[in-house]
């Protein structure tokens, strides 16, 4: 019989990893749509681990958008963890989607998001894991359409030989574009050169293989149109940000990812014009969404989710016109519920004093200002428009209303900086720390962290020189000498990281056969510190004949760069010209506050005065009344529904199943998922008083990853009777893979069910591909079974060395084995093992098969937990039986 690639990745692979919570794909809303019911299949690719990727949020909005059409699909996947892929080449298992398994390589289009210059070789190992050529000119009609977005799309040459058409700006409308092509030409059965011919007239797409490259005179290979293609790519921008476009319901992933809260765009651009901000420049013009669209998209997605957190994301979220109305609609909302509500992104000079007092009225965390540069002269080059007392004022006012701390966030290695320029950033900070002083707050802690700057393409910086890897080490010194003796904390970034971003954000197409070198020598997730071999890169560098520091060294802002054939949304000649004001340490207002235009080059501009529109105030009852009544779905009366005390009590305990489906997720994601969807269920919950609220539940005993379960247990306790069906409701809300079994009251004093507990029973069942391994014949599977469990049993001390990731330990794990039963009750045989929770000396069932099976990885069998309990008077009770067991 056949095995399918869903079958090997779950009984081969997913048990061999460190987070199989990262390939298993069961996030709640996941589309199921059936790929062999469409035209065209998208693999949206983040090549960055799962919990990075999945916290982005344009590849849920394209994910959202391409689904919502009814001739095409999208899934996603995520870069497989060093450990994954060696056991995915070691098994031969390609790279696959996540939403249902299938291999890449049936996807009519890959498309890759660019988010960050060290993500390269990652892109490349996806492409080899899929059994596609990672060179463009070596793929034919039967190979995938590889495509790329994101920021590095700006700066595509680099890759520019891997990727068969780069979209340039906001993906919303072009993708559409991209999409009816793909469909077009798969229908006629263009040839592949044909569509991507195509596809280079899309506005906002870029085909390189339509392009030669010469050198200009200063050595960097820049492209040329040939002819039939455009002679330069305009990047696109969305309009609008119109409430179409962002998921009804978010995807909420079962395991943790990096972002683990419901973000909400409240606005999208910027037109501050710090001069090193390239998001600021390729993201312009600003579009807000009307502060009624915030506030419903933000009730919707918790009452589908249930977060615990809410952030409002943007490049300067203080900036909304209507960002108080938002805040103080949203805390007042939010506060019962105990969920908190943060921005990320605000500027030191214009925290409105209610916003402040709103947001510390929540959780008192610390505050994160940027100010980028410690001097006024630095401040005035980079045209970050506030001054040193809008700064200090803004820290006051946070440590007033009682934040923690406060995080300023720098940069060294600016254009024109000098070693004043250094200890003003540490100068700067000391004050800061005596502000927060002022106002009494004296556990108030400050925080320094320095990046180094990286020129980046589309900035008024973007022709500066990059301050050699020596240099900035020098001045990273100054910084450590500058911190000494001040009460604040200093954190750097290393120079490594910056060269490689610094040469890659302004290579050339020469730097396509570095990557695939490096590559080739095992780079890989360079953007990670413990992994990362920089001296791999120096070598690859060297043998193709390469000075990696070259790259930064300053270029003339007359001839054409590597980067001139995307045309951004501001003009090369508005950015020269604030590079001019740069050298003269001029500023430049923002042209928002100000209803002055600077002529950035912007088309259709929004924010000129004569066709700016105020947005209509916020109308609570109107979002309130905007939300769907949630559906509970229907079920016969239980006869326990009011009898026992249910109808008054407020404790329960609740006994679930964990299927096959959730085997994989930890118990920390288990307890989350948990609260997650008792949140969603709208019960009247209980929570622990203090800054931190926490619902009050306690689980029992943590279930080992990669078993399955039916008698999982936890303790809820709500603020009063709930008056429901509590397995109706809460079956409702729950993923595939947990499901109520049943619902108690806890009618008088009881102790924990954690300390209640003595021991658990398990069932192990042994699939072929263990047999296989093992080398047993199923007809051979229970005498075997028999001889080992009689052996350990035998014995008056078993012996089990369990290896953690930091020690070695060994201890006698006779004691914890209550009894091993070997029974053929399931062909070709099963194991029942009961075994007590030992202080310190606990077996589990894999140290039991590892002694039964010597050198055999254990973690490959199927283990369900079938029962907790406890011994009282030689008899076993079960969790539920312990509630009237006196």
């Amino acid at each position: 019989m056949s095995v399918t690639l869903h079958e090997r990745i779950q009984h081969q692979l997913l048990p061999r990893v460190s987070k199989p919570n990262r390939y298993i794909g069961n996030s709640l809303e996941a589309s199921a749509k059936p790929l062999g019911s469409v035209d065209v299949r998208l693999l949206l690719a983040f090549p960055d681990a799962y919990e990075i990727g999945l916290s982005n949020l344009g590849i849920r909005i394209l994910h959202h958008i391409v689904n919502n059409r009814a001739d095409a699909a999208a899934e996603m996947t995520f870069a497989p963890w060093p450990d994954a892929e060696a056991e995915m080449r070691r098994l031969g298992i390609p790279l696959f989607s996540l939403d249902s398994h299938t291999p890449a390589n049936e996807f009519e289009i890959i498309g890759f998001s660019l988010q960050y210059e060290l993500q390269y070789t990652n892109v490349l190992n996806m492409l080899e894991l899929s059994g596609i050529p990672l060179r463009s000119l070596d793929r034919d009609d039967s190979h995938a359409l590889i495509i790329a977005g994101g920021a590095q799309a700006f700066s595509p040459e680099p890759m520019a030989e891997f990727i068969d058409a780069f979209v340039i700006g906001d993906g919303e409308e072009v993708i559409h574009r991209v999409l009816d092509v793909v469909k077009v030409a798969k229908f006629e059965k263009l040839p592949r050169r044909a569509m991507l011919r195509r596809l280079a007239h899309v506005p906002g797409v870029y085909v390189p293989s339509g392009y030669e490259t010469h050198m200009n005179p200063e050595g960097w290979l820049v492209p040329r149109a040939l002819p039939g293609y455009p002679e330069r790519v305009l990047s696109t921008y969305t309009k609008e940000l119109k409430a179409e476009y962002y998921p009804a319901m978010p995807l909420l992933p079962v395991g943790e990812i990096t972002h683990d809260r419901l973000s909400v765009e409240v606005m999208r651009g910027c037109t501050r014009g710090c001069r090193f901000c390239q998001a600021g420049m390729i993201n312009r013009p600003v579009r807000e969404k009307p502060a009624q669209q915030v506030v419903e998209e933000v009730l919707r997605g918790l009452q589908g989710t249930g977060l615990e957190e809410v952030s409002l994301i943007s490049l300067s979220t203080t900036d909304h016109t209507q960002i108080v109305d938002q805040v103080n609609a949203l805390t007042d909302l939010l506060c019962p519920t105990r969920v908190q509500l943060s921005l990320p992104s605000t500027r030191p000079d214009n925290v409105p004093v209610e916003v402040a007092q709103r947001m510390a009225a929540q959780k008192k965390g610390s505050i994160t200002l940027a100010p980028e540069a410690g001097s006024q002269r630095m401040r005035d080059v980079i045209n970050k428009n506030h001054t040193e007392e809008e700064l200090l004022n803004s820290v006051r006012t946070a440590a007033r209303e009682g934040y923690t701390g406060a995080k300023l966030y720098f940069m060294c290695g600016l254009p024109t900086e000098n070693d004043d320029d250094l200890r003003a950033i540490l100068d700067l900070g000391f004050k800061a720390f005596q502000a927060s002083r002022e106002v009494g707050n004296r556990t108030f802690k400050i925080t320094v962290s320095v990046s180094p700057h990286v020129p980046k393409p589309h900035t008024p910086f973007a022709w500066a020189e990059q301050v050699a890897t020596s240099e900035l080490n020098r001045r990273l010194g100054v910084l450590r000498e500058a911190v000494k003796g001040k009460p604040i904390t200093l954190k750097y970034r290393d120079a490594e990281t910056s060269l490689l971003e610094g040469v890659f954000t302004r290579g050339d197409r020469r730097l396509c056969a570095v990557v695939e070198d490096a590559f080739r020598r095992g780079c890989r997730f360079d953007a990670w510190t413990e992994h990362l071999r920089y001296h791999t890169w120096l070598e690859v560098f060297r043998d193709h004949g390469l000075d990696p520091e070259r790259y930064l060294v300053e270029r003339s802002t007359d001839l054409e760069q590597p980067w001139d054939m995307v045309h951004s949304p501001v003009t090369k000649k508005f950015l020269v010209r604030e590079k001019v004001r740069a050298d003269k340490a001029g500023i430049t207002d923002d042209c928002r506050l100000e209803d002055i235009c600077f002529s950035c080059g912007v088309v259709d501009c929004n924010q000129r005065p004569w066709v700016k529109q105020p947005h209509a105030p916020l109308d609570l009852d109107l979002a309130l009344a905007s939300l769907p009544q949630p559906a509970y779905g229907r079920r016969g009366k239980r006869a326990t529904a009011t009898a026992g005390g249910v109808a008054t009590s407020t404790r329960f305990r609740i006994r679930f199943e964990k299927g096959s489906a959730m085997r994989f997720i930890s118990h920390l994601d288990l307890m989350r998922t948990w609260e997650r969807a008792l949140r969603r269920s709208g019960l009247p919950l209980a929570f622990t008083l203090g800054h931190h609220p926490h619902l009050k539940m306690g689980f029992g005993p943590p279930l080992p990853l990669g078993y399955r379960s039916r008698a999982e247990v936890f303790d809820l306790e709500f603020s009063r009777p709930p008056g429901v069906d509590l397995v109706e409701r809460l079956d409702a809300v729950l993923p595939a893979g947990l499901r109520v079994l049943d619902a108690r009251p806890i009618l008088y004093k009881t102790p924990s069910v954690m300390s209640q507990l003595e021991g658990a029973s398990y069932r192990v069942r042994f699939p072929a591909s263990f047999l296989d391994e093992a080398g047993v014949r199923p007809e051979e599977l229970l005498a075997t079974l028999q001889r080992g469990t009689s052996e350990l049993l035998a014995r008056e001390h078993v012996l089990v060395r369990r290896v953690t990731e930091n020690k070695v330990r060994e201890f006698d794990a006779r004691p914890s084995m209550a009894a091993l039963q070997v029974s053929d009750d399931e062909k070709p045989a099963v194991v029942d093992m009961h075994l007590r929770f030992t202080m310190r000396a606990q077996a589990r069932p894999d140290d039991v098969l590892s002694l039964m099976f010597p050198g055999l990885d254990p973690r490959t069998v199927d283990v369900e937990r079938t029962e907790l309990w406890a011994e009282r008077g030689g008899d076993r009770f079960d969790p539920m039986q312990l509630l009237i067991v006196r």
